[in-house]
């Protein structure tokens, strides 16, 4: 069997969680238009009848804000140490990085360029860009992708397969992920926070997923979790007028929640301010982020 580590790196809403996704063919991490919403290394586990391939999904290339982001810039470097294949991902639509592919250039493992957003670029455009990649990166292999659209996964998995060793498999066959799922269910919930939210507010949001229970007379999953924020302000835009925005967010994160669980959860979400904790080493690591 083909056994292999791969790291998803790269900037910034290059689509590196979607890609994840699809690849798992569930949605395991939060994806958004926003840049950094991935905030932590996950490991997907993908498993097929000839292979077992682990995809690390790390925080996207950024300017970092606070100790939350110096933090995540320091996952995603980490992660390219100790994997077997650096898989990275570009938004066809923005220009080439060309001091970022000098970097890559210089590692010592395979490298595979996952040209991503292929359905949104025009085709010289793309020609163009793929030509650039190829001249940066003359040793890494490119593969044109639309991680949206699901299209040119499998060419990516068969280019993947290509560089992997034959060994044991590190997890058991129906594993998909190295977190728990408390984990998925608060990036479902952060998700739609992003997705429903001003521009300035998700950053400032962590989700804790606070408890969970079977409710004696339906006999659903509650789930019962906090939105934590870091102003009285985000905290009154989170919840919105007459509690609007709060019970949107909670209508379309259960419905998530319920689709993955395969059967119906009922969810209850509380507001909760703690200032300035993206910058503060207690509260991150209280909520998960090492130091």
């Amino acid at each position: 069997m083909k056994v292999g580590f791969c790291a998803l790196y790269g900037l910034a809403n290059a689509g590196k969680s979607t890609l994840l996704n699809a690849i798992l063919g569930i949605k395991v991490q939060a994806v958004s238009d926003k840049p950094q919403t991935t905030r932590e290394n996950v490991q997907g586990i993908y498993n097929d009848d000839d292979s077992q391939i682990v995809f690390i999904d790390t925080p996207g290339l950024h300017n970092p804000h606070k100790k939350l982001g110096q933090l995540l810039i320091r996952d995603a470097e980490q992660a390219k140490a100790g994997v077997d294949i650096l898989i990275y991902v570009v938004d066809g639509k923005e220009r080439v990085n060309e001091s970022l592919c000098e970097s890559i250039s210089k590692v010592k493992i395979p490298v595979i360029v996952a040209f991503n957003k292929i359905d949104d670029i025009n085709l010289d455009s793309g020609q163009f860009k793929l030509k650039a990649y190829k001249k940066l990166l003359p040793n890494a292999e490119v593969v044109e992708i639309s991680a949206l659209k699901k299209f040119g996964i499998d060419k990516l998995i068969e280019v993947i397969k290509s560089h992997c060793e034959e060994g044991t498999p590190f997890f058991p066959k129906d594993q998909i992920l190295d977190h728990p799922t408390e984990f998925v269910y608060a990036e479902m919930i952060r998700e739609k926070c992003f997705r429903m939210l001003k521009q300035e507010v998700p950053h400032a949001i962590h989700v804790k997923i606070v408890q969970q229970e079977i409710d004696q007379e339906t006999g659903r999953k509650v789930i019962y979790a906090d939105i934590i924020v870091e102003k009285k302000s985000e905290k009154a835009i989170v919840i919105g007028h007459q509690g609007k925005m709060i019970s949107k967010i909670r209508h379309l994160a259960q419905h998530s929640i319920s689709i993955f669980n395969m059967e119906p959860v009922e969810l209850e979400l509380y507001v909760k301010v703690v200032e300035d904790w993206r910058d503060n080493p207690r509260y991150l690591s209280e909520y998960g982020y090492k130091k």
